[in-house]
Order: structure tokens, then sequence, then C-alpha cells
């Protein structure tokens, strides 16, 4: 059963001359429990839609569309009833943990904030709760650090209040913004361990939101492969693994590392700005398959096999094999 639908949904900014499209016609959606990935380079637009699916867009940006959730679209509704929305039925996690809790407030009282403001609970009600969430989270000794600054954690522990404050009202979807940013590897792969256990005890669903490929195949059900604010692949995790069929999805495969000795294959050249996008279809420029009909329209996302949506003209020439 899908808990939130994305249909037609672009993103825009104001400029001195009309509006700057960012993110053009996005079409997905996330089941319930499900665990959906976003993936692609830096300035693709994955951020970009999920502030829009928080309504916590720049000042300066505005979208149409529709962002279903059970029924409302989101962006029909006035912000009071936005604000009843974030934090309690879907929450996120942002990309930079010690820049998005406030500094000069102690962890406990940031936690204890969204129980309050969501849940009604009384100062002492919230701050028992706080501390069981900070043990949910693996933070040891809660009742100490509840009265410490975000200074005073690691990184890791900071992102791990991040996600206290996430999951304190049980939202039904959690938007995890590149939430290994800036952690080590050991690390990294605690906190997407805890946010998978956390996802079955809780049964909630999941936008992850990354650049690494890698992240996604050990972590989604279901991904999509975003790109100059496209969507350029979507399709079961498994699939888009074993059979990937845009060029862009292969590039991202590539540019794994693979068994030691063989060299890395980067993508040549780098996302364009969106006012000097290339015509026809956006990867055209960096696209070794590229032939001259790629340039004179954009393909739209069609479905190749049962589940499997590519944007490309010559997707079903395409045979390609991941070397390992």
């Amino acid at each position: 059963m899908s808990l939130i639908k994305i249909r037609d949904l672009n993103i825009y900014f104001r400029t001195n001359k009309k509006p700057l499209n960012v993110v053009s016609n996005l079409d997905f959606e996330i089941k319930e429990a499900e665990v959906f990935g976003l993936v692609g380079e830096s300035g693709c637009g994955k951020s970009l839609t999920a502030l829009s699916i928080m309504g916590i867009l720049p000042h300066n940006a505005f979208a149409e569309g529709e962002i279903i959730l059970r029924g409302r679209n989101l962006l029909n509704l006035d912000s009071e009833s936005t604000r009843k929305i974030r934090g309690k039925e879907i929450s996120m996690i942002f990309q930079e943990p010690m820049t998005s809790l406030n500094p000069v407030l102690t962890v406990g009282y940031q936690i204890a904030e969204v129980l309050q403001t969501h849940m009604g609970l009384s100062r002492k009600e919230s701050m028992f709760k706080t501390i069981d969430l900070l043990r949910a989270v693996k933070i040891p000794s809660p009742e100490v650090r509840i009265k410490e600054h975000p200074h005073q954690m690691s990184g890791g522990m900071r992102q791990r209040v991040m996600i206290a404050i996430a999951i304190a009202c049980n939202p039904s979807l959690l938007i995890a913004d590149e939430p290994t940013t800036a952690l080590d590897v050991t690390i990294q792969a605690q906190i997407l361990e805890l946010l998978s256990n956390l996802r079955e005890q809780r049964n909630m669903a999941i936008l992850l939101i990354t650049h690494d490929i890698g992240v996604i195949a050990e972590n989604a059900d279901m991904a999509a492969v975003m790109y100059a604010g496209r969507i350029m692949e979507t399709s079961r995790v498994f699939n888009l693994l074993e059979h990937p069929k845009h060029p862009y999805t292969i590039g991202l495969l590539e540019s794994l590392p693979k068994r030691k000795g063989l060299p890395l294959k980067p993508i040549p050249g780098s996302v364009p700005k969106p006012d000097s996008l290339p015509p026809g279809c956006k990867f055209s420029d960096r696209c070794r398959y590229m032939i001259p009909d790629c340039q004179k329209e954009e393909p739209f996302l069609r479905e190749i096999i049962p589940g499997q949506f590519v944007k490309c003209i010559r997707a079903e020439e395409i045979k390609w094999e991941l070397l390992t």
C-alpha cells in the first residue's frame, strides 16, 4: 500500500527573469514500511526534493505538482497544517548534524521540544521519553547525555541525536538525507544498521538519499536514480544493480571500487547547471552511448520490463555486466 505519491513534481527558483526549473516532472511513490533510495551526484536535486516533501524549501523556491500523503496533497495545505505534519507524520535527518542542532541548547531540550510540540507531553514526561529515545538510538548513559550540548559529542553521537529527534513522534516516513556524511566508515555502518533496525521496530518507511549507490544496494528495497533534476531510472534494487538500463546508472555502478588492482572508471564531466542543460537527453553530453537522436528531444520515463522505468531511447539495446 502506498504511503506517499510524488506526481509531476516541479521545483523552481525565482530569478529576475522567468522561474528556473531545477527539478522536473518527478514521479515516484513510497510504500508503507519501505526503504526507497534516491541516488545521484551532488547537484542533482535530491535534497531539494526532500525539502519540498517537508515543506521547507528556501524562500526563493517554490514547488508545483502533487505530494500526496495518505490522500492529502501537501502542496495545497496551509502553513499551520503543514507544521502539524512536519516532525510528526514526516520527519527528516539532515546532512550535517553539527549545523542542524542548536549549539546553545542541550540535546535533551531539543528532543523534548519535539515531544511537547507534537504530542502535548509535559516537560517532565518529555524528559523521561527523551531518555528512552536516546537509549533507542544506542547512546550510552542517556541520563547524563541529555544535559550535554552538541559540541560535547562526537559526529556519530550527534547524528544519533538527530535520529532520536526524527523518530520521537513515530513518523510514517523518515527522510534520511545523506545520513552518513562526514562520518568514518565504521560509524557509517552503525548508523545505517540503526536506521534499518528502527524501521523494522517502528514499521516506518524511509526515503534514503545518497550519492553512493553502494549504500542503496545494501539498504534499499526500491530506488530511483536522479540526474539534473530528473528521474533517469527507477526499479527494485536487485534489477537496478543486476540489469541497469540507463547509461547514468551504469556510470554510477562503474564508479564503485572493485577488486584490488582494477582501476576506477569515473563518469566524464560534471552535472550541468540548471540553466545550461544540453538539448534532448540531459545526460547526453556525458554519455558514451549517445547518438544524434539523443539530442533531438528529451525522452520520457517508460517501462522497459515490469517495474523498471528508464528515461533513455536506447534502453533496450544496452547490455551490461558488472566487473567484480
